[in-house]
């Protein structure tokens, strides 16, 4: 098993519930720990109540120099179960994915339909707090649009407010042209 020398992500499978307890044990033993969540409106008949989710279930973030004696210090941590590997081991996440993560904890917003956006297209958020942010448009309904961000250990799909994107093409064409 290899592991490179330099600190870098990892994505930590963890127990159902524990995810206090991996965050704790982890900064304990002077890990950089990312688990990211997002707020949502739970919609009751009575009331309405804003709640913190995990983006990522059952999984979370672990930043580390990689060695054996490391590797083994975040698998002894309690509510570990394993970090996410290939047959060469542990696979370390790039920064790239890592700030589309940062920036999704702070998606907030309602989305509108848009008719120059159709799925498959690549876009680029310009504005608010997801600027930077890349992603492939997944689907296009009357009143949202809904974009697909590639993030380890899956990809998420997020609303956005389609005001706030540009396509690909575009930043593309502007650059060509020189716009």
């Amino acid at each position: 098993m290899e592991h490179p020398p330099e600190a870098s992500w990892y994505v930590a499978r963890i127990r159902p519930k524990a995810e206090r307890l991996v965050q704790v044990g982890l900064y304990r033993k002077h890990f950089e720990v990312l688990h990211p969540t997002y707020q949502t409106l739970s919609k009751r008949r009575d009331r309405r109540k804003l709640l913190t989710k995990p983006i990522f279930h059952g999984y979370m973030f672990v930043r580390a120099q990689l060695s054996p004696e490391r590797h083994l210090e975040i698998l002894k941590t309690q509510g570990v179960i394993g970090l996410l590997k290939s047959s060469q081991g542990p696979i370390p996440v790039p920064d790239e994915q890592i700030e589309n993560v940062r920036k999704l904890e702070h998606h907030v917003g309602e989305c509108f339909h848009s008719p120059d956006v159709v799925v498959g297209d690549t876009v680029l958020v310009r504005e608010g707090p997801l600027t930077g942010l890349r992603g492939v448009v997944d689907q296009v309904n009357r009143r949202q649009l809904r974009v697909l961000v590639n993030a380890m250990p899956g990809s998420i799909v997020i609303e956005i407010d389609p005001r706030q994107i540009q396509l690909e093409r575009e930043t593309m064409y502007s650059v060509v042209a020189g716009h």
